[in-house]
């Protein structure tokens, strides 16, 4: 046996004790009996989502079965969530983004775009930041981050900067990480968190929100930290270089060679937008998961894609996860484990809304932090509907705080995708993605927190 197998079965073991302490503890006082075990498996899949001994598309299948195994829900129960329309909405939407990237589209757009930003760094640094936060509009973040690495690493080898010493550099690719991170905050398709978020709430609460309901909702945040978070880049790393022309021109060179635009770009791009539309405009009476297949299977039947394209490109082992998450936090709401959970949190808080959202916050991105933030918010929107029910605060009001609290994780290189793969270039540090992002996670909760307590009252929300 090697030492990575015997660490991976020690943590294994570490997981399942905490599932067999949870079994023979006492039901504390106010909690029923599966009220304590959906506690003991929202820990345990907390902890197994963050260490990782068995990959995390697993631990969302050991989660979707643990409470059928501990009687805390029938099989049809237990595995009725995992069909969830999130689930297919989301299916739908790594199809288009497969045809998206199997056209080249992205890239097409990507350099029109930053060539338009003119000569000098600042403007093209900043270019690189919206182009990455309204890709994610209509793409997933971490696939947006790839997508645009390639056409940034190009730039960045014409220019010849240093890895790790290029300010120039950091900037660039540090307003890929954070803006497809802030990005993915204003539509549904950006971050897994936001259809969850979706579903929970009509599972739960028959709460129904629509696709342009959300970005109603979310895109002031968005909006006001594109920014903030750019000029705090830009301060903190102030640029060395003083020209792109010869960038520049590797950029238009790199459309000559793609050429005019083909038949079957123009239609990917027209299915696209149609599907949009449709999520739009469709949204009760067809729903977005139903949308979105709809514009996958069009593209299959007008042969612009194939299924080979497909299982290459979509992240299944993340689909996986995405059933459990929402598995979790459906049983933890009804086995009531998470009004005990509130009940306990609303001893520090009082019936304060204010320090109520603090706490969510807090919590949100501090998990986020360490672990994927699907399966944080999943493990936070149960919790944080028993604080509305305690508090007063309304339901939709704490779940979409914990919803975009999950995409202000900035700090650490496994907090998301896009620090991961950003940061795997090798040209900049750790300590460079901790120092800017913490400074960008404070500002950017102050600016949530703000938009909770003002716009959203506002607009009725609350």
């Amino acid at each position: 046996m090697n030492d990575p197998w015997k660490k991976k079965v020690l943590l294994s073991i570490i997981g399942i004790s905490i599932l067999v302490i949870t079994y023979f503890i006492p039901t504390p006082s106010g909690l029923t009996w599966q009220g304590k075990m959906m506690l003991g498996v929202l820990v345990f899949a907390g902890y197994m989502w963050l260490v990782k001994p068995i990959p995390i598309a697993a631990t969302g299948l050991l989660v979707l079965i643990l409470p059928v195994i501990f009687g805390i829900v029938t099989r049809p129960e237990g595995f009725s969530y995992f069909g969830n329309n999130a689930v297919f909405f989301l299916l739908g939407a790594f199809i288009i983004t497969a045809a998206i990237e199997k056209h080249n589209i992205h890239k097409r757009i990507s350099i029109f775009v930053l060539t338009q930003m003119g000569d000098r760094p600042v403007f093209f640094t900043l270019g690189v930041f919206i182009l990455s936060a309204f890709s994610s509009f209509i793409m997933p973040e971490h696939a947006v981050a790839a997508l645009m690495l390639p056409v940034v690493l190009s730039v960045l080898a014409v220019v010849k900067a240093i890895p790790k010493q290029s300010n120039f550099a950091k900037v660039t690719l540090l307003s890929v990480a954070f803006g497809c991170s802030i990005g993915s905050l204003g539509t549904l398709v950006g971050g897994a968190r936001n259809p969850i978020t979706l579903a929970f709430l009509a599972e739960t609460s028959n709460i129904h929100i629509s696709f342009f309901d959300w970005i109603f909702y979310s895109m002031p945040v968005v909006l006001l930290s594109i920014p903030v978070i750019w000029f705090v880049l830009i301060k903190m790393f102030p640029i060395e270089i003083t020209s792109l022309k010869k960038a520049h021109v590797l950029l238009r060179k790199e459309v000559t060679d793609l050429g005019p635009m083909k038949p079957a770009e123009i239609t990917t791009i027209s299915i696209t937008l149609l599907t949009i539309l449709g999520w739009v405009f469709l949204h009760y009476q067809l729903g977005p998961a139903v949308v979105a297949i709809l514009g996958g299977l069009l593209l299959f039947f007008l042969g612009l894609i194939e299924w080979e394209d497909v299982e290459k490109r979509v992240p299944w082992g993340i689909i996986l996860l995405y059933g459990g998450a929402i598995t979790l936090g459906v049983n933890l709401y009804e086995a009531g484990a998470a009004d005990w959970i509130a009940l306990k949190g609303l001893g520090l808080t009082g019936n304060n809304p204010f320090l109520v959202l603090i706490m969510l916050v807090v919590m949100t991105i501090f998990l986020t932090s360490f672990m994927s933030n699907t399966a944080a918010v999943a493990m936070l929107l149960p919790i944080g509907l028993g604080m509305a029910e305690v508090s007063g605060l309304p339901v939709i009001v704490t779940s979409m705080t914990i919803a975009l609290s999950g995409g202000l994780a900035f700090m650490l290189v496994i907090a998301t995708p896009g620090n991961a793969i950003t940061y795997s270039t090798g040209y900049y540090s750790t300590r460079d993605l901790l120092k800017s992002g913490s400074t960008v996670t404070i500002l950017c909760a102050i600016i949530l927190l703000v938009i909770a307590l003002t716009y959203w009252k506002l607009i009725g929300l609350w």
